[in-house]
């Protein structure tokens, strides 16, 4: 196998990895709220029960974990970002996808979780 072909094959799995991750950043996204909204929402309708501000511990901790995650992530795009874009030089492309959107995305659901972890804990505290 010579380089270029290395090379594409690099390319394609970066590529598709980043799909890859897409997908799954969107379908953490949904099980958390999935599971944060119905937590919440039970919460919510059973309120006057003893000791169910500790039903929101599950979300809480969730979104710190996640939150986490996510930052962790977007940290590494970095790489992925400067790798692709080494590999497009390498090919001769005058363009690459741009992998800063996941990276951004990333961010913006680290804070997200953030929030939403402060509110819940909030709305525990005060319970």
């Amino acid at each position: 196998m010579n380089e270029v072909e290395t090379l594409w094959r690099q390319y394609s799995m970066q590529v598709d990895l980043y799909k890859h991750y897409l997908k799954i950043t969107i379908e953490f996204n949904v099980f958390y709220y999935a599971i944060t909204g119905a937590i919440v929402s039970y919460y919510f309708a059973h309120s006057s029960e003893p000791h169910i501000q500790y039903s929101l511990l599950l979300p809480i901790i969730m979104s710190f974990l996640f939150s986490g995650f996510f930052f962790y992530g977007s940290v590494l795009m970095k790489y992925s970002r400067e790798e692709v874009f080494e590999i497009r030089d390498k090919l001769g492309f005058s363009t690459a996808p741009e992998l800063n959107v996941l990276r951004v995305l990333l961010w913006i659901f680290s804070a997200l979780m953030i929030f939403v972890s402060i509110g819940l804990a909030s709305l525990m505290y005060w319970a």
